[in-house]
């Protein structure tokens, strides 16, 4: 119990920090539209002209165009700073969404509606990585960086608690659309609202010394880690078009939302209960058990018939996603210098988009030919690739080496942090 308390009051000592709690609301706000878009455009695609191998194309569209350009905004805001990179993705990202809304309502060519989403794709900030970004120039190395990373976790997954089951219901109940648009105004309003919070934006790094090979990205294991967050993706991205495709077969279309918010709800429970053990496992090694258990959960689904059970299996299978996430964070965080984490959480999102783009076109085609039962299997193929693709990767510790360390640049302190959060003056 005292130890419960101890790790309870981590998360109160976190969130007490009024800057910190600012900046993580506002990319809480920005956040929403990534758990919002793609379903949003699954529906408004399939509710419009029948076909959810043309929504899954879509869909891959934008997170494919998202994978491409989040590591490139990553380093552009390690370069140039945040605020002025949120601004302008945040209104191109808006014009995107309703040139997508206005295709599909207006009956355009497919090509206007790809175009319209590999530009609101392309203008998809990295706002969780810049987030994460701001917590790690806030705390450095100190302990409550992982309770730091675990409330982002929660946050993450309350967005995919809210924003499906707000998706579904605007474009079920009022609009086809009306979902997208939304999307379109928390994107905007999200990021300014971090934009403007300036004081606890990391420093910027105009230019790295060519000589200074601290600064370099482990390449060989940002490849294995880009690898697992594209099977990751894939299981995300699959499984957003085949729960729309099953509670469509079974003429519970509004449930969709729901039944994805089971899944969230679960991983949200988890990160909490993530957020207070003081872990003695490295983050690879408990990178790797969660990703078994994640696979494993996936692998009933097939066989799956009424709704309710889905419900249940898909909060099962959610106690599995945050802690993997969380670990797969600190794997990286723990692994790249301190000047170069928001790039290379930049490209680990950018597998990850990837994977979503490929599961959902290949799960709007496989519901297409094989109905939801043939989804679901795609869904845990991804699940097994996952746990291939973790057990590939070697950090400098697993593979009995020297320990890579973030380099902590010699920066002044933010306005307040370290009395704020406990923290000795650097």
């Amino acid at each position: 119990m005292a130890r419960a308390a101890r790790r309870f009051g981590a998360y109160a000592t976190v969130l007490g920090d009024a800057p910190a709690r600012g900046f993580s609301l506002a990319g809480f706000v920005a956040r929403l539209p990534q758990s919002m878009t793609g379903i949003g455009i699954v529906l408004l695609v399939s509710l419009t002209s029948g076909s959810f191998a043309r929504a899954g194309v879509v869909a891959a569209a934008v997170t494919l165009a998202g994978a491409v350009a989040a590591p490139l905004w990553g380093r552009v805001m390690d370069r140039a700073g945040q605020a002025r990179v949120l601004v302008g993705t945040a209104l191109g990202y808006a014009v995107g969404v309703l040139v997508v809304v206005a295709s599909v309502e207006g009956g355009w060519p497919l090509p206007a509606t790809v175009g319209g989403a590999l530009l609101a794709g392309l203008c998809f900030t990295p706002t969780g990585s810049s987030v994460r970004a701001r917590w790690s120039h806030r705390l450095r190395d100190s302990p409550l960086l992982d309770t730091a990373f675990a409330l982002e976790a929660v946050i993450d997954e309350l967005t995919f608690v809210v924003g499906p089951v707000l998706v579904t219901f605007l474009a079920t109940t009022v609009d086809p659309a009306a979902g997208l648009v939304v999307c379109a105004v928390l994107g905007v309003l999200g990021s300014l609202l971090l934009a403007v919070q300036r004081s606890t934006e990391p420093p910027r790094r105009p230019r790295l010394h060519r000589a200074d090979r601290t600064s370099r990205l482990p390449f060989r294991l940002l490849a294995m880690v880009v690898l697992a967050s594209w099977a990751c993706g894939g299981v995300f991205g699959s499984m957003e078009v085949v729960v729309v495709a099953f509670a469509r077969e079974r003429d519970v279309l509004g449930w969709s939302g729901v039944l994805l918010m089971c899944w969230a709800a679960g991983s949200l429970l988890a990160g909490v209960v993530a957020g207070l053990v003081a872990w003695r496992r490295a983050p690879l090694a408990r990178y790797r058990i969660g990703a078994v258990v994640l696979a494993v959960s996936l692998l009933p689904m097939p066989f799956v018939g009424p709704p309710w059970l889905l419900g249940v299996l898909l909060t099962v299978s959610g106690f599995a996603i945050a802690p993997t996430l969380i670990a797969a964070v600190s794997v990286v965080q723990t692994s790249v210098p301190a000047v170069r984490l928001t790039e290379a959480l930049g490209w680990s999102g950018t597998g990850m988009s990837a994977g979503v783009a490929t599961g959902a076109a290949l799960g709007g085609a496989s519901v297409d030919q094989m109905a939801s039962t043939g989804g679901f299997v795609l869904v845990a193929a991804f699940g097994l690739l996952l746990v291939v693709g973790v057990l590939l990767i070697r950090t400098p510790t697993s593979a009995g080496g020297t320990p890579v360390l973030p380099v902590v640049p010699v920066v002044p302190e933010s306005r307040g942090a370290p009395d704020a959060l406990g923290q000795p003056a650097r």
